[in-house]
C-alpha cells in the first residue's frame, strides 16, 4: 500500500488585531466607569460607619463624664471669648472640653500628661509635643486633612528649626453652644449664671445637667462634624483646636444649616479656603457651622448619645430647635 504523505499545515501564532484590541479597551473602560463610582461610595459609607461609630463613643464619653462629675464638661474654660494672660480674671488661655474628657475616651495617659498644666489653667503652656497628640476617635476618616497638627514652618525657616507656632491637634467633632452667635464683646460676667449664658449643652463657662435638658435628649444635638483645613505656611486655620480653645475653635452654632454656603465667622482662618469651608475671618461676632464631607448632610450626636444623620436641606427652625436644650418648640421630624 503506498504512503500518502500529507503536508500539516503551517501552525502560525495569531494575536488580536487592532480592531479587537480597541473593543476589549472600550470593555474595560465600560466597566471601569461603572465600577469606579460604586467602590468609591462603598469606600465612603465605610468611612461614614467609622465615623458615626467615633461619635458614638464621644457621646458615651460625654454621658460617663456626666455621670462621674454630675454635669458635663464645660464647652471652653475661660472668662472671656478673647481670653488672653493680661485680661483681668482671665484663665491664662482658654482650654476646650477635649483635654477633660480624655479620661473617658480611653486617653488616660495623655490626661496624665496634661494635668499639672491644666490644674494651673495654663492651657498656653501646653508642652508643644503633648499638644500635638493625635486622638484618633476625634478624626473623620473622610476629611482628608486629617490628622491634622499646628506644627507649621513658615518660609525661609531653617532645617531643623523650631516651628514659627503651634497650634497643637485639630480634631472633626465639636460640641453645640446653642443657635447663637458668639458674642466677643459681651462675655457672660464674671460670677453670672454660667447655665444662662447660652441656649445650647456647651460654651463658655458651661455646667449643663441632664435635667436641664429639658426640649428632651432625643431632640437636643451635643456634638456634630466640621471640616479642618491644613496649616499652610504664613496661613493658620484655628477652627478644631481643641487644645488651645480661645478665639471659637471647639464649638458650633445651629444658627445656619449644615454645609451652609455662608462662610463661618472666626477669627483666624485660611485666605482664599475652599468653598466646602468658608470662613470670613472676625474678632466679634464668631461662629462656627456644622460641615462635612458626607453628601448631603452631616452626622451629629444628640444628648441620648445616639447619632443621626441631618440633611443639609433640614429646616432652619428646626435645625435652631435642635441645639437648643429649652426652647419648648414642637417636635419636628428632621
Amino acid at each position: 500500500m503506498p504512503l500518502v504523505w500529507v503536508r500539516r499545515a503551517e501552525r502560525r501564532p495569531r494575536g488580536f488585531t487592532l480592531v479587537e484590541l480597541l473593543v476589549v479597551i472600550a470593555i474595560i473602560g465600560i466597566l471601569v466607569a461603572l465600577l469606579l463610582p460604586a467602590i468609591q461610595a462603598a469606600r465612603e459609607a465605610a468611612r461614614r460607619s467609622q465615623c458615626g461609630n467615633n461619635m458614638k463613643q464621644l457621646g458615651i464619653a460625654l454621658h460617663n463624664y456626666h455621670d462621674t462629675h454630675g454635669v458635663f464638661p464645660p464647652g471652653v474654660i475661660a472668662n472671656t471669648l478673647n481670653s488672653s494672660m493680661g485680661a483681668p480674671n482671665a484663665f491664662p488661655g482658654a482650654m476646650s472640653w477635649m483635654p477633660l474628657l480624655l479620661p473617658f475616651m480611653e486617653q488616660a495617659p495623655l490626661y496624665e500628661e496634661l494635668l499639672p498644666w491644666m490644674s494651673t489653667r495654663n492651657s498656653m503652656h501646653f508642652p508643644s509635643n503633648i499638644m500635638n497628640s493625635v486622638v484618633p476617635s476625634l478624626m473623620c476618616p473622610s476629611d482628608p486633612a486629617a490628622p491634622k497638627t499646628g506644627v507649621i514652618h513658615g518660609e525661609g525657616t531653617p532645617p531643623g528649626a523650631p516651628p514659627d507656632y503651634n497650634d497643637g491637634f485639630s480634631g472633626n467633632y465639636l460640641l453645640c453652644n446653642g443657635s447663637q452667635m458668639v458674642s466677643a464683646t459681651n462675655p457672660p460676667p464674671v460670677g453670672a449664671a454660667l447655665g444662662t449664658a447660652m441656649n445650647g449643652m456647651f460654651f463658655y463657662r458651661s455646667r449643663i445637667r441632664m435635667a436641664t435638658v429639658m426640649d428632651g435628649t432625643a431632640n437636643t444635638v451635643m456634638g456634630a462634624e466640621i471640616i479642618t483645613l491644613p496649616e499652610l505656611a504664613g496661613q493658620r486655620d484655628w477652627r478644631g483646636r481643641y487644645y488651645r480653645a480661645d478665639h471659637l475653635s471647639s464649638i458650633f452654632t445651629t444658627f445656619l444649616p449644615p454645609n451652609s454656603t455662608i462662610a463661618d465667622w472666626t477669627r483666624v482662618c485660611q485666605a482664599g479656603n475652599p468653598v466646602f469651608a468658608p470662613c470670613f475671618t472676625s474678632v466679634d461676632p464668631q461662629y462656627l457651622l456644622a460641615r462635612s464631607f458626607h453628601a448631603g448632610g452631616v452626622q451629629v450626636v444628640l444628648a441620648d448619645a445616639s447619632v443621626r444623620f441631618v440633611a443639609d436641606n433640614i429646616d432652619t427652625q428646626t435645625w435652631h430647635a435642635l441645639g437648643t436644650i429649652a426652647g419648648a418648640e414642637a417636635s419636628t421630624t428632621y
